[in-house]
């Protein structure tokens, strides 16, 4: 398949007009993670302070994310996401003032926005299938996560150099304004979605949540997905603080070690979005399955890897791996979870991932002091490539 099949997702103005409003958003999320970091740590001085921070960020997914996919599900979807920009931008704006009221005040802001952020990303996700032809799927999902990917990169590398002149206040003014812009995309998108009428008095929440639920178990492919994806996020969670290690401990290579094989990784997702995005979407099992499989064989090589010289490109190769599950992962979801309650399953997706993350996270430095880091690397790889060898005993995996 030629490259150019990345790019026909593009020819759908409504897409086009989703994709130009998070390439822009992208890169002033970069930016508020790195103020809101400055901040916390000029205010208290303690590095625990910005782990507290992190943490309280991931928390929102863990309580209200299906809910927020039983909303999704219901709401006009253009709407929800419209006015999740609109009320993350007027949090944002208000940062620098509420930071003279003291660290928690922050905390809770940071709180709000997250939780405003689980009813964008699902509606986002949900809606894609209905901007873009049914064989331009897997490009259109590439072409989002090439797109973070790029952006983020940039957003980084522009956020240091914005907050060391101007300040992090001017920072936050300008992540509200990239909300903004992101808003005025959606309105220009033309799509109305038809939604089931909201009748709350009649249909109680737990049940919308529960409906989206047995959904998934009532779909051998979804149940399977979940499944074999619960097991993945965690080892490829618990691969974030092997890289942290390797980098500190191991290379005694320092924060600039850190940011070299941060680079390689997500060059590696850059290139494994447009790689996997030049392909049809028919075999996203597979692919998905056989992208497990590298990630993991690749992730216990790192262990070996003697330099840092080494290491990198074993990381770049796994980012493009990991794109090699990533975006089948979403198109599997897409194709097989019914229009009306995608929210809900890819909500209950980004609850199971946040809840496991935060035991990879944990468990990979629990582990790396108890059995050593390059034990913990190859048990974290093994980790990943079982969850691939289990999926490919799955028949609606194999086939999908």
């Amino acid at each position: 398949m030629g490259t150019s099949r990345l790019w026909l997702p593009l020819r759908s103005r409504d897409y086009r007009m989703l994709w130009l409003g998070q390439m822009v958003s992208v890169v002033g999320d970069k930016v508020n993670q790195i103020a809101m970091g400055i901040l916390v740590y000029k205010a208290t001085g303690s590095m625990l302070q910005m782990g507290i921070m992190l943490a309280i960020s991931t928390l929102p997914a863990a309580i209200f994310g299906l809910p927020a996919g039983a909303f999704v599900d219901r709401w006009d979807r253009r709407k929800t996401m419209i006015a999740a920009d609109l009320l993350r931008a007027l949090l944002v704006l208000a940062i620098p003032a509420i930071a003279t009221v003291g660290v928690p005040a922050v905390y809770a802001v940071a709180f709000l926005v997250s939780t405003i952020s689980l009813f964008f990303e699902p509606a986002k996700l949900s809606m894609i299938p209905e901007l873009v032809a049914q064989e331009d799927l897997m490009a259109a999902n590439s072409l989002d996560n090439a797109t973070m990917s790029v952006s983020e990169l940039f957003g980084l590398a522009f956020a240091g150099t914005l907050v060391a002149t101007l300040g992090y206040r001017v920072a936050f003014f300008l992540d509200a304004g990239t909300y903004l812009i992101s808003a005025v995309f959606i309105v220009l998108v033309s799509y109305r979605g038809a939604r089931e009428p909201l009748r709350m008095a009649k249909v109680r929440l737990f049940d919308d949540v529960m409906r989206g639920v047995r959904h998934i178990n009532d779909v051998p492919l979804l149940r399977d997905l979940m499944g074999v994806y619960t097991i993945a996020a965690m080892g490829v969670a618990a691969s974030v603080t092997a890289v942290y290690l390797l980098a500190l401990e191991r290379f005694n290579a320092g924060a600039p070690g850190l940011a070299i094989l941060d680079a390689a990784i997500t060059i590696g997702l850059l290139l494994g979005s447009f790689s996997v995005g030049r392909t049809v979407s028919e075999g996203s099992g597979r692919k998905f399955l056989l992208g497990l499989c590298a990630f993991g064989v690749l992730f216990i090589a790192v262990a070996l890897a003697p330099s840092m010289l080494v290491a990198a490109p074993l990381l770049l190769a796994g980012g493009i791996a990991n794109m090699w599950f990533q975006v089948p992962l979403a198109t599997m979801i897409q194709q097989s979870a019914r229009g009306e309650l995608r929210g809900r399953v890819f909500a209950a997706k980004a609850t199971l991932s946040r809840l496991f993350t935060v035991v990879g996270f944990v468990g990979a430095g629990v582990l790396a002091e108890r059995i050593g880091l390059g034990a913990t690397i190859v048990a974290i790889g093994g980790i990943v490539l079982l969850a691939g060898a289990v999926g490919f005993t799955r028949y609606s995996l194999r086939t999908a």
